[in-house]
């Protein structure tokens, strides 16, 4: 028996031909993403009179002047320490807080009954469509009649109340929780709050590491929060997304220090990747397994 080898070709480039086109446009597409990363992070370590000449694939004089001056040499007396510092203060008790108090909120609409249980969370979820530019106007004036403008309360208390998006969350991974070990539970003797505490909680870690990544993101990128209520004369009790845009508009126009500038992004930008990294397998498949339930 003869093998036609141009036949067998074919067949291996109709199972194989597909799979390269599609591997090849996501190939693209990650370039396109990746490539101002890399712009970031070359510049960071090329000096002032070479970022501003031609651009370059690669810094013909290596040096980490840039990253020495935004980290404190620098005649803005801007200190990214203190700036991270300030950015962690917010962010984590905020986080800490609203996500448990989420999980709480998750855990009685998934297995608890009481009435108007589904109506409440339609309300919650239509809150989800409310924009937050809206919000912002009554919300500041809230803040100033309590004399809290100045403060880092206004960034922390609204979030410390929980966030819709994850309670909707939660409550996906926590309905498909086996309703038997919840009944187990109650024959033990333990309340509903024992029972989320030592019993939800510790099942539903996918879920709750990867709303803390999402959180802590979405904290440490806030920009408009803290340029609004911490009124502060001094850059360094601003978060870190606030130092760094100051840093960046302060710049004579044609004269930009690039270099540092790109140098302050690629440090604030680790903090977020070590995150992603560390808790990777478990974001993705908390997102993954929330996504599968009913």
């Amino acid at each position: 028996m003869t093998i036609d080898r141009k036949s067998v070709k074919k067949i291996r480039w109709e199972k194989i031909g597909p799979q390269a086109a599609m591997y090849a446009v996501l190939a693209f597409f990650a370039a396109v993403v990746l490539f101002p990363f890399y712009f970031m992070l070359e510049s960071s370590f090329k000096t002032f009179a070479e970022a501003l000449g031609e651009f370059t694939w690669w810094p013909q004089e290596f040096t980490f002047e840039s990253y020495a001056y935004i980290l404190g040499d620098n005649p803005y007396r801007i200190n990214l320490w203190q700036n991270f510092g300030v950015t962690l203060l917010v962010t984590l008790p905020t986080m800490t807080v609203g996500i448990f108090v989420s999980s709480l909120a998750a855990f009685t609409f998934a297995k608890r009954k009481f009435p108007f249980r589904d109506l409440l969370f339609g309300v919650l979820l239509f809150t989800m469509m409310i924009p937050g530019t809206i919000l912002m106007m009554p919300q500041y004036l809230i803040f100033a009649d309590m004399n809290l403008v100045g403060t880092v309360l206004p960034l922390m208390l609204p979030g410390m109340f929980g966030s819709a998006t994850c309670v909707f969350f939660m409550r996906q991974f926590i309905r498909g929780i086996p309703d038997s070990l919840i009944d187990a539970s109650k024959l033990d003797g333990m309340d509903y709050f024992r029972i989320f505490l030592y019993i939800i909680l510790p099942l539903s870690w996918p879920a709750l590491i990867s709303q803390i990544v999402l959180w802590f993101i979405a904290g440490y990128n806030d920009y408009m929060g803290p340029l609004i209520y911490l009124q502060t004369n001094s850059v360094n009790e601003q978060t870190l997304q606030v130092a760094l845009a100051y840093f960046s508009s302060s710049q004579s126009r044609g004269s930009e220090n690039i270099p540092a500038i790109m140098a302050g992004s690629v440090l604030s930008v680790i903090p977020l990747l070590i995150l992603y990294i560390a808790f990777q397998k478990f974001f993705i498949s908390g997102i993954a397994v929330s996504g599968l339930k009913d």
